[in-house]
């Protein structure tokens, strides 16, 4: 059995060898306000900002689209288990429906994992 810290890292580890993770506009960073985003404005407002697409369909800021889905994937694992969604589009669409302890939960949980992937990435 692994503890959180350790699926955490594990997770962590394995998203931030995705290709463009974290990157944001014209090179910047953009792991390191994403949790300040989600602090601020919470998880929905931060994966909507995520998963946000331009008129050609293409998304807007494609280093938040990497990050959000890296935390749908965490939330989804089975050592975890808040959400089922490992998508950032069906992340956005389980935690709408569902209710405010599990919006919580997944969001402390979410800005935990960032810890990690913000140091990784």
């Amino acid at each position: 059995m692994k503890t959180l810290a350790q699926i955490r890292s594990t997770n962590a580890l394995t998203a931030s060898k995705t290709p463009g993770m974290g990157k944001g506009q014209k090179g910047g960073d953009a792991i390191s306000g994403f949790p300040m985003l989600m602090k601020t404005d919470g998880l929905l407002a931060a994966a909507a900002f995520a998963v946000e697409t331009n008129k050609e369909g293409k998304p807007k800021q494609e280093g938040a689209r990497h990050i959000i889905t890296a935390v749908a994937k965490h939330l989804s694992d089975n050592g975890i288990g808040i959400c089922q969604a490992s998508t950032a589009g069906d992340l956005v669409d389980e935690l709408s429906r569902g209710d405010a302890i599990k919006l919580r939960q997944a969001t402390a949980e979410a800005l935990a994992y960032l810890a990690y992937l913000k140091r990784y990435a």
